[in-house]
């Protein structure tokens, strides 16, 4: 479990990486190392203690019938072994039996959720924001204030931000510079009350918007991403569009303001992000602006035009109070005040100060500045898409019906298949076991008959109970060798698939990432590959046995009463109606519950991603509703299935209650022509198989629903890639001889429905 942990965040990681993974094709061994090293490891080790669990409980319900026989026979010599006492005590046994061969799950499925419980329990029980971090005291005259602050990112570490000294009046516009490194974002994050105060205080008047340094995206429309859950006005909107000098761009896109952006704003340049980002803050129409550099990523003359039009003296925003950290100077005579941190060149500070006549007050941070990762900006802007009606994230793919018998024959091939014969063969040699004991006992208890009277020889005594336990001990080994063989082919298949999955991954178009959230990837590779890895080897192994124990149990009760092979035909067409109707809609029903699971994995690595950004609009609220009803869509198809499942109970019950009937019936019908050591067995096993019977059902469901993981990992295995790694024309060793980069009516398009983006490009560039 532990292991799955780690695994998950570094593909959702990678997978929002993929331009650079696909550039520098190293996370594919790094990744299978991690994948094969140690997770491989820890599921070969539980395979293996599950396999010794199995021998036990296996074996318990077979010595614990040998013990209560041996004893018995052996106390005395009149006691001797009749149909009745065996068969009730073989009745109660099997009442034990299926219990202790869940029991070895049982305690699998205890121990990974005290692993899960613990985890849940160290997040659930970590730091949390501390909501009074940034006071709203309305005597306050200004619109942000810190007195004496500091404030550091971890809560028992060094402060980042010392001393600090701020007062903002309503209305001004405040430039904040200085040197990469010195602190403007992490101040910006102080005023959000993302970081833990050491001492002093934040006081801010009003609402806030925050436009973070790298522009946070929805995977939404244009419109929902600038209103982000405000109600919609048609003049204030454009207003917005139009001082955010996204109108050209509205121009270019599918559908204007309708057009579907990807994950993470996957379709948009740098700084169409960045102006979406920024529109939305304008749209918010808050009291205090927190502009985190959001010039930075767009042309010179946007930027000009972005700072008269929304951000300066003149723009939408002129009676608001903004704080504006940004690198342009030119910006600097326009602005109220500045306030400079450390390292910034004094001279370029003192020059503005004389025009704009205002004092510039330096943060009081003391000690040294350590340097924080810095988020980079694209600056190159993309083409517009201008298919019109272009639906950019595609509807997940659902495959109907019942699964393709050739997905069981990839899972079977991956299994190896030497291993899945020998598993077959040693299952099977395992049931011929279990019944060559019970016949063995029914044989048995006609000593009583025979021996009527007489005294029972301790050599046919000893014999009886030698054959039987040996029997009941043989069972226990070959489930043992079975389930050991079942967990290393299980290993190997899900090795395999994983390999499979992760190398066409990372070979697939960029186009696919366009048009896939990232949620759909992860969910192949944490819920479908946690299926092939841990529920298909146990489905798996539960319909084998249980096919073998019907088929078993059919064949002791024909052999004893074979009339009852007459209504074997009718209970079989309607065991078989009631399984076709439940297997198609409990797949169906599971189907759904993987699709339906994806939206939860986006939505939650989109709301990490901005949580800054939600919690600065105060929409915490909203996403925790968005949340709740995206596991609700998911629980529509999983409150169902667990219905079907009790449609299922009582229809077999009522199909087992008939295989006892005419058991029974047949016993009697045939009563002086069958031994009673043959009724007696016939009848033990006809009370069991309502159970058995049940089983196999829900198991048969249970192996097609999960089967379901591997059509789906199968998919995306499928995908077709991109041109090879290695061209199959190479150029010359010698290749290139010189720089020279060449292009001849050049043409290309972002998807090939989309029209051309670079029309017919010549250009010769050498070096």
């Amino acid at each position: 479990m532990v292991m799955k942990g780690f695994k998950q965040p570094l593909v959702q990681e990678d997978m929002w990486e993929l331009n650079e993974v696909e550039t520098t094709a190293h996370i594919s061994e790094s990744f299978q190392q991690h994948r094969n090293a140690p997770e491989l490891k820890v599921m070969r080790k539980f395979a293996y203690l599950t396999s010794v669990s199995t021998f036990v409980f296996s074996c318990a319900p077979a010595l614990v019938s040998l013990a209560t026989f041996a004893v018995f026979v052996g106390v005395s010599p009149d006691n001797v072994l009749t149909a009745e006492k065996a068969f009730t005590s073989i009745s109660l046994f099997n009442i034990l039996r299926f219990p202790l061969a869940m029991l070895p799950m049982l305690i699998a499925s205890i121990v990974q959720t005290s692993v899960s419980k613990k985890r849940l329990e160290k997040f659930l029980g970590g730091d949390e924001l501390e909501s009074d971090i940034v006071r709203h005291d309305s005597s306050f005259n200004s619109a942000v204030s810190i007195c004496d602050g500091s404030y550091a990112w971890e809560r028992d570490a060094e402060p980042f931000l010392k001393n600090l000294y701020l007062d903002i009046k309503p209305g001004r516009l405040v430039a904040v510079v200085g040197a990469v490194g010195s602190g403007k974002s992490s101040l910006m994050s102080a005023l959000l009350g993302e970081m833990h105060c050491t001492k002093g205080f934040i006081n801010i008047q009003g609402s806030l918007a925050f436009v973070p340094q790298q522009a946070w995206i929805q995977n939404a429309t244009l419109r929902d991403n600038i209103l982000f859950g405000s109600p919609y006005e048609d003049k204030k909107f454009q207003n917005v569009i139009e001082a955010c000098a996204l109108g050209p761009d509205l121009k270019l896109l599918a559908a204007g303001d309708l057009t579907e952006i990807g994950e993470k704003g996957i379709n948009l340049s740098g700084g169409q992000k960045q102006r979406v980002s920024l529109a939305r803050a304008a749209y918010s129409q808050a009291d205090i602006y927190l502009l985190d550099d959001p010039l930075s990523a767009v042309d010179a003359h946007v930027g000009k035009h972005i700072f008269d039009k929304v951000i300066g003296p003149n723009g939408i925003l002129k009676n608001k109070t903004r704080i504006l950290v940004t690198h342009g100077i030119s910006f600097l005579p326009f602005v109220d005040e500045v306030v400079v941190l450390p390292d910034f060149p004094p001279e370029d500070a003192v020059s503005f100060t004389l025009k704009r006549e205002n004092s510039i007050r330096r943060s009081q941070r003391g000690g040294s500045v350590r340097l924080r990762k810095n988020s980079t900006l694209k600056v190159t802007e993309k083409a517009g898409e201008t298919k019109k009606g272009q639906r950019l994230i595609e509807k997940e793919a659902m495959e109907t019906g019942h699964v393709k018998f050739s997905v069981y024959l990839q899972y079977l091939r991956a299994m190896g298949w030497g291993y899945s014969v020998w598993v077959l063969i040693i299952y099977f040699i395992q049931n011929v076991a279990f019944i060559g004991q019970n016949l063995w006992l029914s044989d048995w208890t006609n000593d009583a008959t025979v021996y009527y009277n007489k005294t029972y020889p301790a050599s046919m005594r000893d014999s009886r109970v030698g054959v039987f336990g040996a029997l009941g001990v043989a069972q226990g080994l070959f489930v043992f060798l079975g389930t050991l063989l079942l967990a290393n082919a299980s290993i190997n298949a899900s090795r395999i698939m994983h390999s499979q999955l992760l190398n066409n991954i990372l070979r697939v178009p960029m186009i696919f990432f366009d048009t896939t959230p990232t949620g759909r990837v992860v969910n192949r590779f944490a819920k479908d590959i946690f299926t092939v890895d841990e529920a298909i080897p146990q489905s798996f192994r539960s319909w084998l046995l249980c096919l073998l124990g019907v088929l078993g149990t059919l064949f002791v009760i024909c052999l004893a009463t074979p009339f009852f092979a007459i209504i074997i035909v009718p209970l079989a067409v309607i065991y078989y109606f009631v399984q076709r109707f439940y297997v198609a809609t409990s797949r169906q029903l599971r189907r759904l519950d993987s699709v339906s699971r994806s939206p939860i994995y986006s939505h939650f690595g989109e709301t990490v991603s901005g949580l800054s950004v939600i919690r600065a609009y105060k929409h915490q609220e909203r996403f925790l509703k968005h949340n709740e009803i995206t596991i609700d869509e998911n629980l529509k198809s999983v409150y169902p299935w667990i219905v079907s499942n009790r449609w299922l109970a009582i229809r077999l019950e009522s199909l087992g209650n008939l295989v006892v009937f005419f058991a029974a019936l047949f016993a009697v019908i045939s009563r002086e022509t069958i031994d009673s050591g043959l009724v007696g067995l016939s009848i033990s096993y006809a009370l069991n198989v309502t159970q058995t019977l049940n089983w196999l059902v829900r198991m048969t469901s249970e192996l097609e629903t999960n089967i379901v993981a591997v059509e789906r990992v199968s998919e995306y295995c499928e995908i077709e890639n991109e041109a090879e790694w290695v061209a199959q024309h190479r150029p010359p060793e010698n290749w290139p001889q010189a720089g020279r980069l060449q292009f001849i009516d050049y043409k290309v398009r972002y998807r090939p429905e989309l029209d051309l983006v670079l029309k017919g490009i010549t250009c010769d560039i050498t070096s």
